[in-house]
């Protein structure tokens, strides 16, 4: 048994704070005990203790939009054969776990790529957060995404469709993923395709989530029936509320979108100013990020306030940046109008839910996995504490630290 004590823990439920806290973790990795470092230490007075002082301890964090083996931008493209794709997941995977993500939702990869790494990872090959998966997105023709190759299966039809879902849940996938959006008001998959989508999805037992950003395929995507709608840029008030009435989450993967926004903003400054190519790509492209980030700037609040559930993702392609960087997702978060508790509450308990699991994991609880983050500071008050991840557990293992570990006391006498 161990005792971890910090000056604080927040349960992860949007509520409940504990000052001057402590959590027990059993040798089985389960929580058994939450509460005041007075309580716990009388309680159980002959387990080890670690203190983390000026630290929060919180539930780790969950990103539900992740491309874990994403090669397809690689500057040295040509150098990715099939280990070195494994091995870029397994660092990235590795890079999760010290920015506090210990379960991760993978929404697309290379063919296999995920049931690889899952096999390894419960042969403790490597060092992996929890990892769930739809194996291949399932595009049309030519749909977004098409030239990823090995990533996306096309499919055209109602049948052709439930056939790809048959085979991506065959490939050892726990959600089904279809991409309904490009950069263009036209829907890529009809309302048929789409309603046969959950529908199949949901008779084989497994959920659904798409990739819907512009009208009217958000209206669609919703009256479909996606457990979790990924996107939604350009959603409305009136879709928001149907979302919350009909039960579907949403996951506004936001942080991509201000991050190539920005990315293209510094590129224009710096590209040539003529009508090249290069140049009338990067103002392309540019338009649709930057016009997305205001949309977000300006709705994100006024959806949140309809009561839809939001959970995290991040969604992050670009070569060279955090792979997880589910802590910004919650600042901007903040930053948008959402309380830094309710906030927190979304990369945790909100996305659990969202797994299937909000009865093991996403809160700090008695009987559930003890999935640990400990920050420098406190989140409640500077969101960026978020950032200053000082350790991280996965079921009671600590599987990131940064500099020393928590000071280390003898058991209660």
């Amino acid at each position: 048994m161990k005792l971890y004590l910090a000056d604080r823990v927040i349960i992860g439920d949007g509520e409940q704070v504990i000052d001057r806290a402590a959590v027990a973790v059993d040798d089985e990795g389960e929580l058994v005990f939450v509460g005041t470092q007075e309580e716990t230490r009388s309680k159980f007075p002959q387990a080890d203790v670690i203190r983390y002082d000026g630290c929060t301890i919180l539930p780790g964090l969950i990103d539900l939009h992740v491309h874990i083996g994403y090669w397809w931008n690689k500057p040295d493209v040509a150098q990715y054969n099939d280990g070195m794709i494994a091995l870029l997941a397994a660092n990235n995977l590795k890079e999760a776990l010290s920015l506090g993500v210990t379960t991760i939702r993978d929404v697309a990869g290379p063919d296999g790529l995920c049931r690889t790494l899952k096999t390894a990872r419960k042969k403790k090959y490597i060092v992996s957060p929890r990892l769930f998966d739809v194996n291949q997105g399932i595009i049309m023709t030519g749909g977004h995404g098409w030239p990823l190759k090995g990533g996306m299966r096309e499919a055209n039809g109602p049948w052709e469709v439930r056939t790809a879902i048959r085979e991506q849940i065959k490939a050892g996938a726990d959600w089904i993923k279809l991409m309904t959006s490009d950069r263009t008001a036209t829907p890529e998959f009809t309302q048929e395709e789409l309603d046969t989508a959950v529908d199949e999805t949901h008779r084989l037992g497994k959920p659904c989530c798409v990739h819907a950003s512009l009208q009217p395929a958000i209206q669609m995507a919703i009256d479909a029936g996606f457990d979790t709608i990924e996107h939604a840029t350009f959603m409305t008030v009136k879709q928001a509320k149907q979302m919350a009435e009909k039960g579907l989450v949403w996951v506004p993967t936001m942080i991509t979108f201000f991050q190539i926004a920005d990315y293209c903003r510094k590129a224009l400054e710096h590209a040539p100013k003529t009508e090249s190519a290069v140049h009338e790509h990067l103002k392309e492209q540019g338009a649709f990020f930057m016009e997305s980030e205001k949309a977000y700037r300006e709705n994100f609040a006024k959806l949140m306030e309809t009561g839809v559930k939001i959970a995290t993702g991040t969604d992050i392609v670009l070569d060279g940046l955090p792979i997880t960087p589910v802590a910004d997702e919650i600042a901007l978060m903040v930053e948008l109008g959402m309380e830094p508790i309710k906030a927190i509450q979304a990369g945790t308990q909100n996305a659990a839910e969202v797994l299937g699991l909000g009865h093991r994991m996403g809160t700090l609880q008695a009987g559930y996995l003890a999935d640990l983050l400990v920050v420098k500071g406190n989140p409640l008050d500077n969101i960026t504490a978020l950032q200053s991840v000082h350790e991280v557990f996965l079921e009671g293992v600590s599987v990131f630290a940064s500099g020393t570990r928590g000071k280390e006391t003898t058991p209660s006498t």
